[in-house]
């Protein structure tokens, strides 16, 4: 979550540019800004970070003649949140669509609480969290995060539309 909260655009460059050859003194450099720099998430208790894609959506089913409800989808697990997106984009058919970079988003739970009850832009009202799904989840070993969380999104109202974008 710091590592997230700190990274500049130019930092992720420069991650991009390094590929393969990342040296530790690259990685370094980006963990001791991540732990001396990061606004939250420095205390050892009691902040729980929250992950999000703003461009990601599901569609909850309607009632017969209602409009269906757009629900924004909150994770505990980036590497749940990223499996998701990751299916997501690969069942695209525009390869305009396949290409386009995630805009990852981490806020503390106490303040998305908080940020319900305010009015905003966004409702943050109307999301969804999902628990972390360990890679070993539903289905067995190899299994998808995304496919371990298909039962439980079925049963919170969630449809097999997993975006709006």
């Amino acid at each position: 979550a710091r590592m997230l909260l700190t990274m500049t655009p130019e930092d992720g460059e420069e991650m991009k540019k390094a590929g393969d050859t990342m040296t530790p003194e690259l990685a370094q450099k980006a963990v001791e800004k991540a732990m001396t720099e990061s606004p939250e998430f420095k205390e050892n208790y009691n902040e729980i970070p929250i992950f999000l894609i703003a461009q990601m959506r599901m569609q909850k089913p309607s009632e017969e003649g209602a409009v269906p409800k757009t629900i924004l989808p909150m994770y505990f697990s980036l590497q749940t949140m990223v499996a998701t997106w990751q299916q997501f984009m690969s069942a695209q058919a525009d390869p305009e669509l396949k290409d386009m970079e995630p805009a990852i988003n981490v806020m503390n739970l106490h303040k998305l609480v908080d940020m319900m009850t305010q009015p905003s832009e966004i409702d943050f009202r109307s999301c969804l969290l999902l628990p972390p799904i360990p890679p070993t989840g539903a289905g067995g070993p190899g299994a998808s995060p995304v496919a371990a969380a298909a039962p439980a999104a079925d049963a919170m109202g969630g449809g097999s539309t997993l975006g709006d974008i």
